[in-house]
């Protein structure tokens, strides 16, 4: 049975766990925790059903404002992937936990194989795709392996919300091109 939870109870909840690690670069065990706060949080239907749905996606730069964020960069916010097209392979250079509350997301996790962190030659492979349905939850580890792609599934627009441990709304993210073996980096609203 699921609790409801508001925006405030759910942040309150992140930071007491965060508290007990290092909020930049948190360990497995505490993301887990964290994916727990946020399948409990996706499934609130005060929260997820209030009327606002995001107007782009993280990649296009037209995102809805936040639902929270503070000084430390941690940011919750409101995602929306379309089934037009899968989303290019990319990172958000933050630990992320992802929680659907709408939709279908085909969801992929990328692994970066070179020793780079950065732009320039990078191999990568998939490792992971499932798909996800409202109360799935997926958590991106800190980086250099927070390597994903994402796409709305059974023609229909996933909608899910995120939570980052930095704003990466500002944060400059990588593409990645497997066939060329190259990773460029790029600030959010340019391309």
């Amino acid at each position: 049975m699921s609790v409801t939870v508001s925006v405030e109870t759910f942040i309150d909840n992140v930071k007491k766990i965060l508290a007990e690690d290092d909020p930049q670069r948190p360990s497995y065990e505490t993301l887990e925790r964290l994916s727990y706060e946020m399948r409990d949080f996706a499934a609130n239907p005060d929260v997820s059903s209030n009327g606002e749905e995001p107007s782009g996606n993280i990649h296009t730069g037209s995102q809805s404002r936040p639902l929270y964020e503070d000084e430390s960069g941690l940011i919750l916010v409101r995602a929306r992937f379309g089934p037009e097209a899968m989303t290019p392979i990319h990172s958000h250079g933050s630990w992320g936990v992802i929680g659907v509350y709408q939709g279908h997301d085909r969801y992929q996790v990328w692994r970066r194989l070179d020793e780079g962190t950065g732009d320039g030659e990078a191999r990568v492979e998939l490792i992971d795709e499932r798909v996800m349905g409202p109360g799935d939850v997926a958590i991106l580890p800190p980086p250099p392996q927070d390597i994903h792609a994402q796409q709305g599934e059974n023609g229909e627009t996933a909608l899910e919300f995120v939570l980052f441990g930095a704003n990466t709304m500002v944060l400059p993210r990588l593409y990645f091109d497997p066939e060329q073996e190259i990773a460029r980096e790029v600030t959010p609203g340019q391309r």
